[in-house]
């Protein structure tokens, strides 16, 4: 308690100082999980880290061509698998999921990549 005339004390004027200037922000550590949920995200299907990282546009594109090239004209799940010359039929299928998995691949690195660097 001030006295009207009285000098304030150094512990009061740093009292008066802290509560009278606005709160500055807390920094917050970044979290070790968030690069690693990211990346999960976005190899459950492309597009859902980017989506988590909150880069709308990036996840739309990613999510677009994810699921065009899993249901597109390279669709892995119209190949027949001949069970008579299986390391041929196992050939196809995966040449047909290349381009997927490529996709997959990049977004999961990027998603990644941008959790980290946040």
């Amino acid at each position: 308690m001030m006295i009207a005339g009285a000098i304030p004390s150094a512990h009061q004027q740093a009292y008066s100082a802290c509560m009278s200037s606005s709160p500055s922000p807390v920094p917050q550590a970044p979290s070790r999980w968030r690069p690693l949920l990211a990346a999960t995200l976005s190899g459950l299907f492309p597009g859902l880290g980017q989506l988590y990282n909150g880069e709308r546009i990036k996840a739309l594109l990613f999510f677009a061509v994810g699921a065009l090239m899993a249901l597109g004209p390279l669709n892995p799940l119209e190949v027949d698998i001949d069970l008579e010359d299986l390391p041929a039929s196992l050939g196809w299928l995966l040449l047909a999921s290349l381009p997927f998995l490529v996709i997959a691949m990049w977004s999961v690195v990027d998603a990644y990549r941008v959790a980290r660097s946040r």
